[in-house]
């Protein structure tokens, strides 16, 4: 049995559950706080539990997701690749800050008196849900920013001229 027992941190991620969430970026956004509930919910004590969100490797997996979703989104082109990441990133401020307020109460949380463990897990846990909610948060806002660029891509592509479309030329 753990020292504490967590909340149910998924019901806050309303994008996991949208009907058109079918694809692997889908999948991946919340991939990283999907597998640390999992290992925090196995866990056997409040130090685990804290381990489990490690705020660093959640931020790498999510900044590595948005590399990756911007180089299959444009494989020729480095500058449309960059401008993707960069707005990727900057949607992600409020991710990156709740992360960092997670990182600072989990460490406050592990290193509390044995008089005020509770509270300071208590604390911690709020900061969770606070990056729940700011990943499905992000996730909304990145979504609909990926769907308005596969529309202007498909205008600007639909625009180019005929010879250049028919051999696969860029714009």
């Amino acid at each position: 049995m753990p020292e504490f027992a967590l909340p149910e941190f998924t019901r806050s991620l309303r994008a996991l559950a949208l009907p058109t969430s079918a694809s692997t970026e889908d999948d991946g956004a919340f991939a990283p706080l999907l597998q640390a509930r999992q290992l925090a919910h196995k866990a056997q004590s409040m130090e685990a539990q804290v381990a489990a969100f490690d705020a660093a490797r959640l931020e790498r997996a999510w900044r590595a997701l948005q590399m990756t979703i911007a180089r299959s989104r444009y494989q020729r082109s480095a500058a449309d690749r960059r401008a993707l990441h960069a707005e990727l990133e900057q949607l992600a401020a409020p991710l990156w800050s709740a992360l960092a307020a997670m990182g600072a109460a989990g460490e406050a949380a592990k290193q509390s008196r044995a008089d005020a463990r509770r509270p300071a897990w208590e604390r911690w846990v709020k900061t969770v849900h606070a990056v729940f909610h700011a990943a499905d948060d992000w996730w909304f806002a990145a979504r609909a920013h990926l769907v308005r660029a596969e529309a202007r891509e498909a205008e600007r592509a639909r625009r180019r001229p005929l010879w250049r479309r028919a051999l696969g030329g860029a714009s």
